[in-house]
């Protein structure tokens, strides 16, 4: 079976593989995973075994894995989802090879025109589902010097501070609770690239808390009196 193609600009393809039994183009997604995140590599088998899922095995997340191709030759890949209960999307992977990093798509730096794409999808699949109108993507960010050149493409920088769980490897056996005890934390900046269609003027403590829950309580799945979910809402300093 072949993914399904959702954007197509000159030489740049971009299939969404959830679902797809392309087994070839998943595989080259997760081998790209593999090199460009290498401290998250053991997350791959987790990724082929969802990949074999439609976008909506989870109920209330539309989950999206696409893999970029220039001239044929994968070249970039994208994992993100809209999360219906919490009227956002959640972008979670983005990466692209260094040596097609140049390339331009509509005028934007691939990573950029990727980022915008995935704009353009998760604001599709509410107005499918006849939602109220989506906020925005929100992203998981780091390095500083990504946050910056992401800000200056468009992303608001959130007024907190983040952490990422890192889960360990998977053991046969091991209880979900063991698994989040020796998950570790890492920093990250938290970037909203919002939905023009909302005309957001303002984010609220209850906006970010919200973005908050979604990722780490609702994707991640640590409960709400986590630890690291409390610290992270104690640290929101937005204006009301």
């Amino acid at each position: 079976m072949s993914a399904h193609l959702v954007r197509q600009e000159g030489n740049v393809a971009v299939y969404d593989l959830i679902g797809s039994g392309d087994d070839e183009r998943i595989e080259s997604m997760l081998v790209l995973y593999a090199k460009l995140f290498p401290k998250y590599q053991h997350y791959v088998p987790r990724m082929r075994r969802r990949a074999k899922f439609g976008n909506e095995h989870r109920p209330g997340h539309v989950v999206h894995y696409w893999l970029v191709e220039v001239d044929g030759q994968p070249v970039g890949l994208r994992t993100f989802r809209y999360v219906r209960d919490h009227n956002c999307g959640l972008a979670h992977s983005l990466a692209v090879d260094p040596a097609f990093r140049e390339v331009h798509v509509l005028d934007k730096r691939l990573s950029v025109y990727i980022i915008y794409e995935c704009l353009a999808q998760v604001i599709c699949d509410a107005k499918e589902r006849n939602d109220q109108t989506l906020l925005g993507m929100v992203n998981e960010v780091e390095p500083d010097r990504l946050m910056e050149h992401y800000m200056r493409n468009g992303l608001v920088q959130l007024p907190l501070k983040y952490v990422e769980p890192i889960f360990p490897p998977e053991v046969e056996g091991r209880s979900r609770l063991e698994d989040l005890a020796i998950t570790r934390f890492s920093y990250m900046h938290m970037g909203f690239l919002p939905n023009p269609e909302a005309k957001i003027e303002k984010y609220t403590h209850a906006m970010i808390s919200n973005f908050v829950t979604a990722f780490l309580v609702d994707h991640y799945g640590l409960p709400e009196e986590h630890m690291a979910v409390l610290e992270v809402l104690e640290t929101i300093r937005a204006q009301e």
